[in-house]
């Protein structure tokens, strides 16, 4: 069975419709609706940047800190030894 082009843009063109109204992008919003998705995908890897900073930071100074008792109290005999 061959379909004409014709037909099959036609078929093509009515599955998007269904497709765009199965995910509520068939309407005149739906170009803010995408705008703002992509706006909320962004915003969320900004977000998972910051955490990801923060905790490293964070790590850092926990070492940091660890390392500055650790090297206090061998200046103050207070190592054991």
């Amino acid at each position: 069975m061959l379909i004409d082009e014709i037909a099959l843009r036609t078929i093509v063109r009515e599955e998007l419709k269904s497709v765009l109204k199965e995910v509520g992008l068939h309407d005149d919003d739906a170009g803010n609706d995408v705008r703002d998705l992509r706006s909320l995908i962004t915003d969320w890897r900004g977000i998972k940047k910051t955490i990801f900073q923060t905790v490293a930071r964070w790590g850092t100074l926990i070492v940091l800190g660890i390392m500055t008792l650790g090297a206090w109290s061998k200046l103050n005999g207070g190592g054991g030894d």
